[in-house]
């Protein structure tokens, strides 16, 4: 959390704070506040993550980077293949990743088809990456 910005020195206020933005207001928390609110959440995504082994990441990261580089599905054959990893491995992987998360999910034959914050699938939003053509957001 060292690598944040905080506001100081606000009219009114002897205490640091952080200002966000919610629609047309501007809410002042003190950063103590905020610093606790932060450290909290790290805990329970770090909580969310412990079943992940590094497979688990390197095919997600995979099905991410892959779903916005070329907007199609990914079947288990081909991660199997690009990641030289077991067909039997990577199927359990999936397994895992779309059971406990929802960070991916299969189509009806099974290819990833969705990797958050990424699809393959028609959807009305797109991400818009600086360098980078357009990608179809889940």
């Amino acid at each position: 959390m060292d690598g944040f910005n905080y506001v100081s020195n606000i009219p009114g206020s002897a205490e640091d704070a952080v200002l966000i933005g919610r629609g047309s207001s501007i809410i002042k928390m003190t950063a103590d506040h905020w610093r606790s609110q932060v450290a909290a959440a790290s805990e329970r995504i770090g909580l969310r993550l412990e079943f992940m082994s590094k497979q688990h990441h390197l095919v997600r990261r995979f099905a991410v980077k892959e779903i916005a580089r070329t907007g199609r599905p990914l079947s288990e054959p081909e991660i199997s293949r690009r990641l030289k990893l077991a067909q039997p491995r990577v199927h359990q992987i999936l397994d895992d990743l779309e059971s406990h998360l929802f960070f991916l999910v299969r189509n009806s034959k099974g290819a990833v088809s969705w990797a958050y914050p990424f699809t393959a699938d028609q959807t009305p939003h797109t991400v818009i990456r600086k360098s980078r053509p357009p990608a179809r957001a889940a």
